[in-house]
């Protein structure tokens, strides 16, 4: 190719165009969201949500850099970011976070179209955005919450303006340098791998742009780009050296030409050669080679790029086959342009009419959810959303969940320290909640209930009456032991959900809360004699409005007489101590004398224990700085 390339002037807009695309954008639009809510957040979703704000927020946009620069460093925030701002915005629920990527999704399709249509004809760009839109491996990431339908957009608005700029008649706007140069450094904060993208426009910036004052300019915008993404390259540069854990069992050159050739033709390889020998046979005469030389040099030196860096440290999982959407870009106008080239148009219809078919075939297929990470597992999950909305307003503020689960995958905990459960549980119904594996028997009830129950006394039982868990019977024996059994709160067809609260309590008991003019709060507190006398255990629920009060202050649960001696008394612990939510103590009382005794509670600064905080019983009214939980008498003993 010559280094002098003639500037291609842009087709004039036309109305029909839209007209075709308007149905195509609503049965993508369509199709898209009919996974919405389908399914249940898979752990990267929990990731992304989590990096936004979702579980332990509301985070600032300082607040989301940090989070994935401690806990994510191989990724980068920009998605991040637009989800908080996003979640801020509509709330937290998966469905309509889901509808931002679908959003993103969309707008790629439209830049996809106008890339066709600008640099080529209307049929090239309607083909094209038809193959993407009808891809079913890129449908399934336009209602994940994930940051690939953003990085799409951007690749193709990117694209876009590149083009425009070096081979349009017309000269750019400070808006179309500004695209160029935001879109580029956008791009690198919305997924690293997109760098091999970037590499192959540079390659051809090189190689195939006349040396004339727009290739300088071209070239000053992508340094600009560059310093944008300056201050987060240290961050990149640890998450691939310190997290690197890909290498072991990335997939072999084989393996990566089977997943593209694959996924991009929807399991019909066969339509991928027809398509791309149709475009050969168009780019015969010199100016339509012209034309295709660009995208053909891109789609090609993208993906030569990335099976290059896999094959020498080992980038991408079976797992993560989405990572090669990076390459499809300028493939999918590759074959839109290969497309048009059909006549009579009906023909190009019969072929995408084909590969709609075969993608259905392929989403069918027993391996196809292998490449796309534990999004399967979901499957094996409780209805959490049906439990949101069946549980909602008929909760308590301290009710805690326990239902069961056929994979403990549920539980597993997150980037930000929270899982799936904890998602459903806490952030859409307000309350905490846990899931028992069904599986287990009653051994590994005995040892792993307590753990997942951590002293929680206002239980939700819930399970579905028509296909219940084998293992129901030993799981309610053991609640039975330490809760009672109160009022049934549903009890529909496919879920039963009954009361539990801790034997030491009423099931119509009413919260007794404390509140510390410091922002810590005792959300409940109660105490009972247990066995014949020999001790008294003591349960207070504990809440701060800050997380650095966890670090200030500690907790003292002591026994003191009528006369305000003590007597004894728990070691005192921090508050970040494993003392949030429910700190269960038992203190002994066989060795008393008989008498009139308190428990009560003392919240002082850790590194000044004289300085004791001011509370208000919010049940009796009191307020002090050692208030009472419990009132017990020790009788006179016999003999």
């Amino acid at each position: 190719m010559s280094k002098s390339a003639k500037f291609i002037r842009l087709r004039p807009p036309v109305s029909s165009p839209w007209m075709l695309m308007i149905p195509l954008l609503l049965l993508v639009a369509f199709m898209a969201a009919q996974g919405l809510g389908a399914d249940l957040i898979w752990y990267d979703e929990l990731t992304s949500i989590s990096h936004a704000g979702g579980v332990t927020g509301p985070f600032s946009p300082l607040d989301v850099i940090e989070s994935v620069s401690q806990h994510s460093p191989k990724h980068t925030p920009l998605f991040f970011e637009l989800v908080a701002g996003w979640g801020a915005l509509v709330g937290w629920h998966h469905v309509v976070l889901r509808c931002l990527p679908l959003f993103f999704g969309i707008i790629s399709l439209a830049w996809t179209y106008r890339i066709g249509v600008d640099f080529f004809d209307r049929w090239t760009g309607l083909w094209s955005a038809a193959f993407l839109g009808l891809n079913v491996f890129w449908l399934d990431y336009l209602h994940e919450i994930r940051m690939y339908s953003l990085q799409f957009m951007l690749l193709m608005a990117l694209a876009w303006h590149y083009f425009f700029l070096t081979r349009s008649s017309r000269r750019g706007r400070w808006h179309h340098w500004a695209g160029l140069a935001l879109g580029a450094a956008a791009l690198l904060y919305t997924q690293p791998f997109t760098i091999f993208y970037l590499l192959a426009l540079g390659s051809y910036h090189l190689l195939f742009i006349r040396r004339n004052r727009v290739w300088v300019q071209v070239a000053f915008a992508m340094v600009v780009a560059g310093l944008l993404f300056l201050p987060w390259l240290p961050v990149t540069l640890h998450g691939m050296s310190s997290k690197f854990d890909t290498a072991y069992d990335a997939i072999t050159l084989a393996q990566a030409m089977d997943i593209f050739v694959r996924f991009l033709g929807n399991g019909n390889w066969i339509i991928l050669i027809v398509v791309m020998s149709a475009a050969l046979l168009r780019s015969r005469q010199r100016i339509e080679l012209k034309r295709i030389f660009p995208f053909l040099w891109l789609a090609v030196a993208v993906l030569v790029l990335l099976l290059a860096a896999n094959e020498a440290i080992g980038l991408i999982l079976l797992r993560r086959s989405r990572y090669f959407f990076v390459t499809w870009s300028m493939w999918i106008i590759a074959v839109g342009y290969g497309l048009a080239w059909f006549k009579p148009r009906w023909i190009a219809l019969l072929i995408l009419t084909a590969y709609l078919v075969s993608g259905f075939a392929l989403r069918r297929a027993d391996d196809y959810l292998e490449y796309q990470g534990t999004v399967g597992i979901v499957s094996a999950y409780p209805p959490l959303a049906e439990y949101v909305d069946a549980l909602q307003g008929k909760t308590e503020a301290h009710d805690y969940v326990l239902g069961f689960t056929r994979t403990d995958f549920v539980n597993a905990r997150g980037k930000r320290g929270k899982s799936t459960a904890d998602y459903y549980m806490e952030t859409l119904l307000g309350i905490d909640g846990v899931f028992a594996p069904s599986y287990y028997d009653a051994e590994t009830l005995a040892i792993d209930l307590p753990r997942k129950l951590d002293d929680q006394p206002f239980l939700l039982f819930a399970y579905d009456p028509l296909a219940p868990p084998k293992n129901l019977a030993l799981v309610d024996d053991y609640l039975r032991r330490s809760y009672r059994p109160c009022d049934v709160v549903i009890d529909g067809a496919d879920l039963y959900v009954r009361r539990y609260i801790d034997k030491a309590l009423a099931c119509d008991h009413e919260y007794q809360p404390i509140h510390y003019e410091n922002g810590i709060r005792i959300a409940d507190k109660f105490a009972e004699i247990r066995g014949d006398g020999d001790s008294v255990r003591v349960v207070t629920g504990w809440e701060v409005a800050d997380a650095a009060l966890l670090e200030a202050f500690n907790v003292s649960i002591q026994i003191i007489t009528s006369g305000w001696a003590n007597v004894g008394q728990a070691p005192d612990r921090h508050l970040y101590d494993d003392v949030l939510k429910w700190y269960v103590v038992d203190l002994p009382i066989a060795d008393l004398a008989p008498g009139d005794y308190r428990v009560v509670v003392i919240v002082y600064d850790r590194h000044r224990a004289s300085a004791k905080v001011t509370g208000r019983d919010l049940t009796t009214g009191e307020t002090g700085t050692i208030l009472p939980v419990f009132n017990f008498t020790v009788e006179e003993r016999d003999g």
